[in-house]
């Protein structure tokens, strides 16, 4: 073999790679979606129940994160292991931080004058989507090397 064929030997697994990372990058935006659409519609409807903020954000993401969790190991992920608890401790933790990235929007947006926004609310998800894709495939869904 030439160091040619070894380059672009390199270079279709590199690209091969880029192309499994994309398309689990894609299945994450469509499973998060479906999930924020339901997690959005919990918070926009605390927030016409009158509860805060804060109190509407909590409850529409403690009613998503189990699903998350399912659905982002399933499709997302495409996980075949058996799961443990460590897995899904893993997940809590990254859902935690990713949370509290969340939280950090909302409390911006309300230092600067936006209470009860909805709009700062979908900045608010996006961050944490964003933030949990990160996590959850770097500590909970490792990338495995292809056979």
């Amino acid at each position: 073999m030439t160091r040619t064929d070894s380059r672009a030997d390199l270079g279709r697994t590199a690209a091969a790679s880029l192309g499994r990372e994309a398309a689990t990058l894609v299945r994450f935006v469509l499973v998060g979606l479906g999930n924020t659409a339901i997690g959005y519609g919990l918070i926009l409807g605390g927030l016409r129940l009158g509860l805060g903020d804060y109190a509407a954000n909590m409850a529409g993401f403690a009613l998503g994160l189990p699903i998350s969790y399912g659905l982002h190991r399933h499709l997302t992920f495409r996980a075949r292991h058996r799961a443990t608890r460590a897995e899904a401790l893993r997940y809590g933790v990254a859902f935690l931080i990713a949370y509290a990235a969340n939280l950090a929007v909302v409390a911006m947006g309300r230092a600067a004058g936006f209470d009860r926004s909805a709009l700062v609310q979908g900045a608010a998800i996006c961050t944490y989507a964003g933030v949990l894709f990160v996590l959850t495939r770097v500590t909970v869904f490792r990338a495995r090397p292809a056979r």
